[in-house]
């Protein structure tokens, strides 16, 4: 797995605030144009404090930018709009001082456009500031509690050149005995000289909200009362509720709101863009993604499902931070991960992470526990059962859409949640063969092979090096070490040390169609060849490990298909060739069934659930002319061994009567079941294989589902009683009537 860098990625932007109308994504350069209006109506004589009010990420920084940019617009002649966030650079110099001193810097220039040439020129000369810049040099020095030398402080003016020699030690000296004033005389002449100068400020001061409470206190000193010129126009940009509290805990006054409406005069709350433009973003945002990182266009299915996923989860969207949150924490592991997941449940689970992270936690919990019950490593008490009904009920309370409320939507992505809109009846519900299939091929979120990827990278421990799969192909390659390479993975189905998943499902999860498209058309024969001659040995050794394995809890079958369309993309006819000489001559051939079926799926031509065309391995003309003479191997005598082959009978019957029809399953069941041990040991394994979340495993069998081969249902059960009264078998009799009756309770 291949880990991406910042750079792999054009789309990641971790700063999201709009700097440039072009940007706005969410109607603010309107809000922007209609404020700035508002302020300049205010006039330019007097002062005003004016507060931005709206919550963290509800993009206060991006109306701001926005505000400025439309203020410079507006302005009036002798207007200067500075924007002041000195906490955020870690320079260490006071909000006070990040403020004046530009001021000062501005004054100094005026005063010196409106002296003669002969005194701007002996002002330089000298190198020294205008009269007022002076003066509020040391009004800043007095008021910022700034103790470094005033041409230290000086030398911090823009715009003015070698300011730090404005005042050496003597000048400074001597400048400091003659204007022995207070800080308020000293403000009252600044105040006198921007009035006469016909000077006027905006100032932008942002991100209030990040403040602490000693820095809360330094912006009310600085607007009540260090700052408070005429001509000042302050804007304020906060959380409400945070500020309050940094005020409250760095003044000690018990009510920080009711402080805030002193200083503030005029407020304006920022509007919540629509739940529609924070949607609409957001999947503007995965499509982008999904093109960026798969160079290609999504295809329908993708649209849809990502359609859903926006029109139910997307609704918790509050802000635009919550948008850019879940779009980077996209970004950031999508690159990644690319083979192993689903993209639309990737952005499922980032929705729920930014918007609800309670409900993230419960589905990663979930799904840890399903796996062990899938997987028949253990089972969940009733007790745990209802301690995570009873968190899931409080976190999906904590939507306000009642479509996110509803565990209906919810098992769409999470698997085995039973019940109805908002009542949960119960959890780890049993998930179909098909639909387990479904999941693994399609690499969804709930796929006991694939739903780890989404939560976590791959660690070290449970990850192969690249050369191993070098190596690999390259023996598949080679007919001479060809048998070394299938004892090799066939010992692979083993313990990995991390967890109950073997090296095997781990090598099968890196049969990825990136990794298989850069291998040579030999390499993928040679690799395909294995499972038509090794599959039934899989599924025996799996299930010596686990009674209760099914063989859709391996991902055979998609990396045989990626194999496959690698030969095909090659060359059609040659690859047709080595797949009807696979089909006639490999050894699995109860594997070969169940790959057939699984192909007839996929064209519509068995089951209810045709692919999309582009998306099937083999035409349908193909695929008949395989069925075709697979079918005739069927009529040979092989399939006596089927009786010896356990767990192998259930699933074959269905994928031969899917492959040649019913008629020639019945005609080799009524010749296999003429004495009645054999008609019980068939009934014994037809039984299909069901998990209870209270009690484990348990094997049932549907009379209705299989009476048609044995005659019809009537039939079945009078001989399954004539039996039972003859007293003959009563062991397989007694398992037969349980396996019965559980299908009936279920």
């Amino acid at each position: 797995m291949r880990i991406c860098e910042m750079s792999d990625i054009d789309v990641m932007r971790l700063d999201q605030s709009v700097t440039r109308p072009e940007q706005d994504r969410y109607g603010f350069r309107y809000v922007a144009a209609q404020l700035a209006q508002s302020i300049q109506s205010i006039g330019r004589e007097g002062s005003a404090v004016i507060g931005i009010e709206g919550a963290w990420g509800s993009g206060k920084t991006s109306l701001l930018n926005l505000l400025h940019t439309e203020l410079d617009k507006q302005k009036e002649g002798n207007t200067f709009v500075l924007s002041i966030s000195p906490w955020l650079d870690g320079s260490g110099t006071s909000l006070v001082e990040s403020l004046l001193i530009p001021v000062a810097g501005i004054i100094a220039a005026e005063e010196e456009r409106l002296l003669s040439p002969e005194d701007r020129e002996s002002l330089e000369k000298k190198k020294m500031l205008t009269r007022t810049a002076r003066t509020l040099m040391e009004y800043t020095r007095a008021t910022a509690r700034h103790l470094a030398p005033l041409a230290q402080t000086a030398a911090m003016i823009p715009g003015v050149p070698d300011a730090s020699g404005a005042l050496d030690a003597l000048s400074e000296s001597r400048w400091l005995k003659e204007k022995e004033k207070t800080a308020t005389e000293m403000r009252t002449e600044i105040a006198e000289k921007i009035i006469g100068m016909d000077l006027s400020f905006i100032i932008l001061l942002d991100d209030l909200d990040r403040l602490e409470p000693a820095q809360a206190v330094e912006v009310v000193r600085l607007v009540k009362s260090v700052a408070d010129f005429p001509r000042f126009r302050y804007i304020l940009c906060y959380d409400k509720s945070v500020l309050a509290l940094a005020i409250k805990k760095g003044l000690g006054v018990e009510d920080g709101e009711l402080y805030l409406q002193k200083i503030v005069q005029i407020s304006f709350s920022l509007p919540r863009p629509e739940s529609f433009d924070l949607r609409r973003e957001f999947f503007s945002g995965v499509v982008g993604l999904y093109e960026t990182v798969n160079g290609d266009f999504p295809d329908e299915e993708f649209i849809n499902d990502l359609n859903r996923v926006t029109d139910i989860y997307g609704a918790a969207l509050k802000t635009p931070r919550e948008v850019h949150l879940s779009l980077n924490n996209l970004r950031f592991r999508y690159s990644g991960i690319r083979d192993y997941v689903y993209l639309p449940d990737l952005s499922f689970l980032q929705l729920i992470r930014t918007t609800n992270p309670g409900l993230y936690d419960w589905i990663e919990e979930y799904l840890t526990e399903r796996a062990i019950v899938e997987s028949g490593d253990g089972s969940v008490s009733q007790e745990e059962q209802k301690f995570l009904t009873q968190n899931l009920v409080e976190c999906l309370s904590r939507f306000r859409s009642s479509e996110a409320k509803s565990v209906t939507s919810l098992k769409n992505w999470v698997p085995g949640i039973s019940g109805y809109q908002a009542n949960i009846q119960k959890l780890f519900s049993q998930t179909s063969d098909e639909d387990k299939a479904m999941m693994t091929a399609n690499r969804r979120l709930g796929s006991t092979a694939y739903w780890r990827y989404y939560f976590a990278f791959s660690s070290p421990q449970n990850v192969l090096p690249p050369t191993y799969f070098d190596e690999l192909f390259r023996k598949s390659s080679n007919p001479d070490e060809y048998p070394a390479m299938a004892r090799e993975l066939l010992a692979r189905i083993n313990s990995n040390g991390v967890s109950s998943r073997t090296w095997f499902e781990h090598i099968l999860s890196q049969l990825t169609l990136p990794m298989i498209n850069k291998r040579t058309v030999a390499e993928c024969h040679g690799l395909l060849t294995f499972f038509f001659n090794s599959g039934d040995e899989i599924y025996t050794r799996y299930r010596q490990r686990n009674l209760w394995f099914s063989r859709y809890d391996l991902d055979v079958n998609s990396a045989a298909d990626r194999l496959l369309k690698r030969m095909l993309d090659n060359d059609r006819t040659k690859a047709m060739e080595n797949l009807l000489l696979m089909t006639m001559k490999g050894a699995a051939w109860v594997w070969i069934a169940n790959y057939i079926r699984d192909l007839l799926w996929q064209n519509g031509l068995a089951g209810n659930r045709p692919e999309p065309e582009h998306e099937r391995v083999l035409n349908d003309e193909e695929l008949n002319c395989i069925r075709h003479h697979f079918c005739e191997r069927l009529n040979k005598d092989e399939l006596k061994s089927l009786f010896e082959q356990d767990g192998e009978l259930g699933g074959f019957v269905w994928a031969w009567q899917d492959i040649a029809g019913p008629e020639s399953v019945i005609s080799w069941i009524t010749q296999h079941s003429e004495s009645d041990k054999a008609f019980l040991m068939l009934l014994l394994n037809l039984r299909s294989h069901i998990i209870s979340s209270a009690t484990g495993h348990y094997l049932t069998l549907k009379i209705r589902d299989i009476a048609h081969l044995f005659g019809g249902e009537d039939m079945l059960l009078e001989r399954l009683e004539r039996i039972e009264s003859e007293d003959n078998f009563p062991d397989q009799v007694k398992d037969v009537r349980a396996a019965i009756a559980l299908s009936n309770s279920f």
